[in-house]
């Protein structure tokens, strides 16, 4: 993960005779180059946030605006990412990369209020187009997102963008009743060949109570789910297909 946004990351271009894929370091090099990669195109902005008790990074478009705003949240490994909102950032969007989580997980009781707020923040922002904020989620982030889209009374986010994650875990509760819940199941989690761990079974098979589930009928707003069909992270495949029965159109990628 990149940590420094505001600075590129080097990358090292060689080109060599033949097809290879390994050895490199004996072959003679016929060219290279050194290019490189930018998160944060020139006048965008990098603004810290820390009010009403939530924490964050802001990254703000140059000119006037108003522009459209995303709400980015990331997964379960905690700590604040931003790569990915300073390249939105660049493309035109304010963007909030909140953070929820420290690395080691839940440090505070936080609900489903906290990340309404977070909301609140972005929308009422003075560069934002209000009416024009989407959420967007990533691993345990897209049960954030499907929860504040479904049961949230004071957020309505313009689209909701769920990337590998699952609807088989609703935040109806504080995140750490979440995990606890999450840790009743550690047991099936496994570890492969590679000595990987392979955490999609914590969520297996997707509950047929729907109690147990979040409620994404009630999701107003259009909704893109983006999954792999190899992820073993979380059972996302699965949580799609059951999605897509409750919610239509759903448009899945």
């Amino acid at each position: 993960r990149k940590k420094d946004v505001q600075t590129p990351a080097v990358v090292q271009i060689s080109v060599y005779s033949g097809h290879l894929a390994q050895g490199f370091g004996e072959q003679a090099v016929l060219a290279r180059a050194v290019v490189e990669r930018w998160y944060t195109a020139p006048g965008v902005r990098r603004v810290a946030v820390s009010e009403r008790g939530v924490s964050g990074t802001l990254f703000l478009p140059p000119g006037p605006g108003p522009f459209p705003a995303v709400l980015d949240m990331w997964g379960g490994g905690g700590g604040l990412v931003e790569y990915r909102a300073a390249l939105l950032a660049s493309h035109g969007f304010v963007t909030f990369s909140l953070q929820y989580l420290s690395v080691s997980g839940p440090a505070a009781d936080v609900h489903l209020s906290y990340f309404e707020t977070a909301f609140k923040i972005l929308q009422e922002h003075h560069l934002v187009a209000g009416e024009r904020v989407a959420v967007l989620g990533l691993s345990f982030a897209a049960s954030l997102c499907l929860s504040m889209a479904a049961y949230s009374e004071e957020v309505q986010p313009k689209c909701c963008v769920c990337i590998s994650g699952s609807h088989a875990q609703p935040l109806k509760m504080s995140l750490l009743a979440v995990f606890e819940n999450l840790n009743k199941n550690v047991h099936k989690a496994r570890i492969d060949e590679k000595n990987r761990v392979i955490w999609r079974d914590l969520l297996l098979p997707i509950p047929t109570d729907p109690d147990m589930k979040i409620d994404v009928g009630r999701i107003k707003c259009p909704l893109l789910v983006i999954y792999g069909t190899d992820d073993l992270n979380w059972p996302a495949a699965e949580s799609a297909e059951d999605v897509s029965v409750t919610v239509t159109p759903v448009t899945s990628v």
